[in-house]
């Protein structure tokens, strides 16, 4: 566990709804493998590790105020990086197991501040899905949490329009991702393989992580309860892995693919997926107009 493990700890990131929770649940369920519900250990190291940079040069955050009372970098992030083990440690010795692995789905807005302080130490497992259809399940998300986390305040300020902001969010996480994914301490799984045939993904994943496969455990991961966390609600409520949330995505509305197409294309042709069919240059002002004006009879219509 931690550094001072035979075997090194497993941070699985992965943009917010794209699987990560069945993961966690597979990996939980192995007879070495302790993985917690949500810490944000990991996420609050990073914002400790934040720094704001000026023209001059000049860094301002924590580790570059310790340097000035002495304390050299790779000694602060050891005590941080310690304190983060930690935790996770003692999560794993109270499971009776020897390995921790964790997994905060909002962990992967923070990867380079997270890459620092763990590359070397920790195994990452690399978790894709196709854009829309994260786009869609986080705005699932949204209307059952009833707000937007931090990470995402940005992309809405930016872009009003919440499946063009949380599109554009994915890109930018799954772009940080890939290239995480492309280093030997890595792996890199797509949540649609996994669900197509899960065996054959987790036999792949436990053999990069030097853990034995066991017959026994996608249904042992499967029918226990576990323990709950943040994001654990809509996981939780199944009992077998299938692919009914694969594709939700071709259902929206064709002007939106249009508009959702040229944003994420570039991005998943480049995690292996087929780019998204649809009308790049979209309807034009005249078209939509006349579109919401039908929509507005057919709802006084339906009232009447």
């Amino acid at each position: 566990m931690g550094e001072s493990s035979s075997k090194p700890g497993i941070i699985v990131v992965g943009s917010p709804r794209s699987g990560t929770t069945l993961l966690r649940r597979l990996l939980d369920a192995h007879p070495g493998i302790a993985c917690p519900p949500e810490t944000y250990v990991f996420s609050a190291a990073a914002r400790f590790l934040h720094h704001d940079r000026f023209a001059a040069g000049l860094r301002i955050g924590v580790v570059d105020g310790l340097a000035f009372a002495g304390f050299e970098e790779d000694e602060v992030l050891a005590r941080l990086r310690g304190m983060c083990f930690g935790f996770l440690d003692d999560y794993a010795a109270r499971q009776g197991k020897a390995r921790w692995a964790e997994k905060t789905a909002f962990h992967s807005f923070h990867l380079p501040a997270i890459r620092r302080l763990c590359t070397g130490h920790v195994k990452f497992v690399c978790l894709h899905r196709h854009g829309l259809d994260v786009a869609v399940s986080l705005r699932d998300l949204v209307d059952k949490t009833g707000g937007y986390v931090s990470e995402l305040h940005d992309y809405l300020r930016r872009w009003p329009e919440p499946l063009e902001a949380l599109t554009r969010a994915w890109v930018d996480v799954e772009t940080e991702i890939a290239e995480l994914a492309e280093g030997e301490d890595a792996i890199s799984l797509r949540y649609e393989d996994l669900v197509e045939d899960p065996e054959a993904e987790v036999r792949r994943l436990l053999e990069f992580l030097d853990e034995p496969w066991d017959a026994e455990l996608l249904p042992r991961a499967l029918g226990e309860a576990g323990t709950m966390g943040f994001g654990d609600w809509k996981t939780y409520a199944r009992k077998a892995i299938d692919r009914s949330s694969v594709g939700r995505w071709q259902g929206l509305p064709e002007p939106v693919l249009a508009k959702l197409a040229g944003i994420c294309n570039p991005t998943l042709t480049r995690l292996g997926y087929e780019a998204v069919e649809a009308d790049l240059e979209g309807p034009d002002p005249e078209s939509a107009r006349r579109r919401y004006q039908m929509g507005l009879l057919l709802n006084r219509s339906r009232s009447e």
